[in-house]
């Protein structure tokens, strides 16, 4: 919308002063509006029966809706765009929304801030016992319009920016060219707009205005307001704080109107220009219960931890209490696993020959930790399937299984072990310490030591070793005669 100035046409702008439509009395609003309390009482019932809740998060939460309306209370009026997610960013003040915020142009965090104070201003002014006047409302002016210098109006040599008037009722006519349908819309003239401004504060004054719902004073209000038009600019943005005051009063939060609901926010004004007031009531008390939702449904959100809060304690489930993650761990393991199946290829590579064959692979890892202060790796392959066997007529085989072990808390002096199982699915030398190999976590951390690629080579050698002096002896006992 565009303010039109006493540049266009001297019979225009006496023809739109002569159009304005007087705003109608508190009396005959309420007579034609009314207000659905039970979902209204409900809502209201469901955020002040919580006696648990603190002080801090009840401001939390209330803060959260009026940051969301001070920032699209803007973008209603294009001052810059928003959507759905940027709102909710800037809201809740997660992570990057001054990054966000910053992307939009430098003129948007000043003109964002401006609206913020205007609402504190209007809480402040909820507060006080006395009723509104015409001077709380000029500075809720020039608090809504502190980081605005200009603002932009139509005259007969096109458009043009002109100095804004902060605090102080418009010396000019700004009767609004919609932008929605192309037409004029008058607005109290310059003459009339003390007069208007006057009556409107006398209405909010009245014993009728005082007892009534505070959806039904705050529509009444913004609507008088919007129809009289006192400002320069920035009217629409008065309006909608000032409607604000009498849910501040009433339920301590602002009424939160978003960029999104800007076409019925606009088609029920027009509504009521022409005699429905119930479609603005309507749409006010439909916003007014958004935001007794939005602040339930924070204040239900603020018992139990935020999403981040919870990933970064599960995040510390897998961290040890040396400091590792599960996945460093698991890394170390993998990586002394692959260095001891190569070096018993080696090692059995070195010895083979046409009588003798060999197989050393990975395989899923036994059932059991032989000890509680171990677990398995979380992948498949945590075992090495070592097997020999010889030609006949001297037929034999032997097999064994290295299952690695890691330690569960992993701190720098625990042990990555393996554990050796035969072919009768029992751990060998049960008398003896269980594993067969251990390595400290900071021989493997944050890289394999040269002292314990030299244990690993040695273990190979053993391993092997063994296995083929068992493999000579089962070989000698398979022979079908004594040789």
């Amino acid at each position: 919308m565009l303010g039109i100035t006493m540049g266009e046409p001297e019979v225009n702008i006496h023809a739109l002063d002569a159009a304005y439509k007087p705003f109608p009395s508190f009396e005959e609003w309420a007579a034609s509006a009314a207000v659905e309390t039970a979902r209204w009482d409900r809502y209201i019932a469901a955020i002040t029966n919580r006696p648990d809740l603190s002080p801090e998060v009840l401001r939390r939460a209330y803060e959260i809706v009026k940051r969301a309306a001070a920032l699209d209370t803007g973008a209603i009026e294009g001052l810059y765009e928003v959507d759905r997610g940027f709102t909710f960013n800037v809201a809740f003040e997660t992570a990057a929304w001054e990054v966000e915020l910053a992307k939009k142009g430098e003129n948007v965090r000043p003109l964002f801030e401006a609206q913020l104070h205007a609402y504190d201003y209007v809480l402040d002014l909820a507060t006080k016992v006395e009723p509104i006047s015409e001077a709380s409302i000029r500075i809720l002016h020039e608090e809504v319009c502190r980081a605005q210098s200009t603002y932009r109006v139509q005259a007969s040599i096109g458009f043009q920016e002109q100095s804004l008037p902060k605090g102080k009722y418009k010396v000019l006519p700004n009767h609004v060219l919609h932008s929605r349908n192309g037409t004029d819309h008058s607005h109290a003239p310059v003459d009339v707009t003390p007069v208007e401004m006057f009556r409107l504060v006398e209405e909010m004054r009245s014993d009728a205005f005082l007892a009534a719902h505070p959806v039904l004073q705050a529509a009444y209000a913004h609507y008088g307001l919007v129809v009289i038009h006192p400002f320069a600019d920035g009217n629409g943005r008065v309006a909608r704080a000032l409607a604000s005051a009498f849910t501040y009063r009433a339920i301590s939060m602002p009424i939160v109107i978003l960029s999104e609901h800007k076409e019925a926010y606009l088609g029920s004004l027009e509504a009521a220009d022409r005699g429905d007031f119930q479609s603005f009531v309507g749409f006010m008390l439909a916003r007014s219960l958004d935001t007794i939702q939005l602040v339930d449904e924070s204040l239900r959100g603020a018992r139990v931890s935020t999403p981040e809060e919870s990933a970064a304690a599960i995040s510390k489930l897998y961290t040890t209490r040396g400091g590792y993650s599960e996945d460093q761990v698991d890394e170390a393991g993998e990586q002394l696993l692959q260095l001891s199946q190569d070096e018993l290829q080696k090692a059995f590579g070195k010895n083979a020959n046409r009588y003798i064959q060999g197989k050393i692979i990975r395989v899923a890892g036994l059932q059991n930790t032989s000890d509680s202060t171990h677990r398995r790796a979380f992948t498949n392959a945590t075992s090495i399937h070592v097997s020999f066997s010889t030609n006949a007529p001297a037929t034999a085989s032997i097999y064994r299984q290295l299952g690695l072990e890691l330690p569960k808390n992993a701190s720098g002096e625990d042990d990555v072990q393996f554990v050796i199982e035969s072919e009768s699915g029992t751990i060998l030398n049960p008398t003896q310490p269980r594993s067969v190999f251990a390595a400290r976590m900071d021989e493997l951390i944050p890289s394999l030591s040269a002292v314990l690629q030299i244990r690993v080579g040695l273990f190979a050698e053993r391993i092997v070793g063994e296995m083929l002096a068992e493999l000579k002896s089962r070989a000698e006992r398979a022979l079908p005669g004594q040789r």
